[in-house]
């Protein structure tokens, strides 16, 4: 399997099928990750639903303020449907009050995100912990700080959301039912672990953060085990998954699948945004991620999707690592960046997968 990472990957973009790989920004990939992710979490629940996710753009605020909806003909065209829809109104937007006067919301966004959370609920089933996490983390990424958000009508029973965001890009968002639930689309080989995989990477990537400019970063590959030898099988897939050729493989040292656990969860406690209010005032201990919090169901639904396909029907894969795992606590005091990037390997009797952890500037 090549390389998988997240859709809003700086460097090694995770390809996306037609029409979103005419490009999104990073907020609007959160988005389209969100909902993939949720098919996923969700294919087993009644009633079955479907999405659709389109890229368009709008004037930009400034020229086209939304207090009242668009005309039926510009929310045709901005959201791109097939015909003018039956009405439309206003979630929330952002508009002036007065000549000179800075942007104020119509509505509190967190009262905007309630309300998505009972809209989509309707049409979702989102009945475990981890998927109602994943619906309210939805329903705050449509309402972000700097976005316009129409409902729009069709005539039918989908549910069409249009945003916009500072410099007149779209994102439509409908979600409809269905007899049974649409999976999220593939692309090429693994295609089905790779789209859930980048999902959850993009998510992670999203509200995990080294410093205001860089997020952490995951990379994935797969392939298939070539040596007998747990430590050389690795060695190889370390050696070949790397960008430039190293001069020789590090050493490799043994991991459980407990210090696997605390090894992710210290990096999502180290990096989560949502920890961090500004202040380090009274602060003694860096806080936990609070239980539910939808980082902690990421980042073990990409350790499991990576031990269950290594894994043989009656042992785990082997676990070996290198590089930046802080197990214990986190580790400040490491000598140059670089010491900030870390591997471990899943080493099963038939595959090998390589799982990158990048936390450096």
């Amino acid at each position: 399997m090549d390389r998988t990472a997240g859709y809003a990957d700086s460097w090694h973009r995770q390809p996306v099928p037609p029409p979103l790989d005419r490009g999104s920004t990073s907020a609007e990939s959160a988005i389209v990750a969100a909902v993939w992710l949720m098919a996923d979490w969700t294919r087993d629940g009644t009633p079955g639903w479907r999405s659709e996710c389109v890229i368009g753009t709008a004037p930009e605020r400034n020229v086209q303020p939304w207090s009242q909806p668009p005309s039926p003909s510009d929310v045709a065209a901005i959201g791109g449907f097939d015909a003018e829809p039956d009405s439309a109104s206003v979630l929330t937007a952002l508009v002036q009050p007065g000549p000179n006067r800075p942007y104020e919301h119509t509505r509190p966004p967190a009262e905007v995100a309630a309300e998505l959370v009972t809209l989509l609920s309707d049409r979702i089933p989102a009945t475990d912990p981890r998927g109602q996490a994943l619906l309210a983390h939805l329903a705050e990424l449509l309402t972000g700080p700097y976005t316009d958000l129409l409902r729009v009508w069709t005539g039918g029973d989908e549910l069409h959301l249009v945003l916009r965001d500072s410099s007149g890009r779209t994102l439509r968002l409908t979600v409809a039912p269905a007899p049974a639930t649409e999976p999220p689309p593939a692309l090429g080989d693994d295609g089905a672990l790779r789209t859930r995989l980048a999902c959850v990477i993009t998510l992670l990537s999203t509200q995990l953060w080294v410093n205001n400019n860089n997020p952490v970063t995951f990379r994935v590959w797969l392939g298939p085990r070539e040596d007998a030898d747990p430590s050389a099988a690795a060695a190889g897939w370390w050696t070949r998954t790397r960008e430039e050729p190293p001069d020789e493989a590090p050493e490799l040292r043994p991991l459980t699948a407990e210090e696997l656990d605390d090894g992710l969860y210290t990096i999502v406690r180290s990096s989560l945004l949502d920890l961090f209010d500004g202040s380090w005032s009274g602060v003694e201990e860096w806080p936990h991620v609070p239980p539910g919090h939808l980082t902690r169901h990421l980042y073990r639904d990409l350790l499991d999707l990576l031990l269950a396909r290594t894994g043989g029907p009656d042992a785990p894969p082997q676990l070996l690592c290198t590089g930046y795992l802080p197990t214990q606590d986190m580790d400040d005091d490491l000598d140059s960046e670089d010491d900030y990037y870390g591997t471990v390997l899943f080493v099963g009797p038939a595959e090998v997968a390589v799982l990158d952890l990048d936390l450096t500037c």
